[in-house]
C-alpha cells in the first residue's frame, strides 16, 4: 500500500505536472483513452480539477475525488467527494469508469477495482490511463533520473518538496501494469503502452 500525500497543497499545479511528465501528450492520450468509452454515463474517478472535461463533455459525467480543493476548481456540474475504495454509488450505476493519471496514487487498488466492477453496468468499461516506468531497463534508469530532477526542482520552487517527492515515488508504488493489473471478475482486459519510451499505459477492462 503506497504512502499518502496532501494534494491540497499542490492542487493548482497537479494538472500542469502531468502535462510536464507526459511531455505534453496528456490531452491526446486522454482522448485516445476516451475513444474506448461506451454508452452515455461516466464516472470520472479521481477527477481532480476536471482535466478530462474536454474528453468527457459529451457524456453524463459524475466527477469524484477525495480532495475538496481540487473539486472546487472542477468544472463538471455533478461533483462528489469520495474515494475509489468506497464508491458512494449503487451497483451497476455507470456505463463507464474513467481514470486518468491517478491510479498509482490509490492506496488499495484491489479494493478500488472491486468497487469499480460493482458500479459498472454489465458490458461497460473501466478505462484506465496512467504513468509507470519504461519496461526497458536502460530507459527506466533514464526516466527515473529525468523525473527525479523535474519533480524535485518543482518541489523546491513551490515549497512543496514532500508532495512532489511523493509524485516521484508514486511511479514505483506498483509493479509494471502487465503484472499488477488482473482482469479478476471482468470479462476482458487489454493493456497498451503509449509514448516514445512506453512510460504511459492504457488499460481497458470490460465487464
Amino acid at each position: 500500500m503506497p504512502e499518502s500525500a496532501n494534494f491540497s497543497n499542490i492542487y493548482k499545479f497537479y494538472d500542469l505536472i502531468n502535462t510536464v511528465l507526459t511531455l505534453g501528450f496528456d490531452k491526446s492520450w486522454r482522448s485516445k483513452a476516451a475513444d474506448n468509452l461506451t454508452g452515455t454515463s461516466v464516472l470520472d474517478l479521481g477527477s481532480g480539477t476536471g482535466a478530462a472535461f474536454a474528453q468527457l463533455i459529451n457524456y453524463e459525467t459524475t466527477a469524484l475525488d477525495p480532495d475538496k480543493k481540487m473539486l472546487e476548481l472542477n468544472i463538471f456540474e455533478n461533483k462528489i467527494l469520495g474515494t475509489a475504495e468506497n464508491l458512494p454509488f449503487d451497483d451497476n450505476s455507470f456505463d463507464n469508469v474513467f481514470c486518468s493519471f491517478v491510479w498509482r496514487n490509490i492506496s488499495d487498488t484491489n479494493k478500488a477495482l472491486s468497487e469499480i466492477y460493482r458500479v459498472v453496468k454489465p458490458g461497460g468499461k473501466f478505462v484506465l490511463l496512467d504513468m509507470t516506468r519504461p519496461k526497458n531497463s536502460i530507459l527506466r534508469i533514464l526516466h527515473k533520473i529525468g523525473s527525479f530532477k523535474v519533480l524535485h526542482l518543482i518541489g523546491f520552487l513551490t515549497f512543496n518538496l514532500k508532495e512532489y517527492r511523493f509524485l516521484y515515488k508514486s511511479l514505483d508504488f506498483y509493479p509494471q501494469p502487465e503484472n499488477h493489473l488482473k482482469k479478476d471478475d471482468f470479462m476482458d482486459l487489454k493493456i497498451e503502452r503509449l509514448g516514445l519510451f512506453d512510460f504511459v499505459y492504457l488499460a481497458v477492462f470490460t465487464k
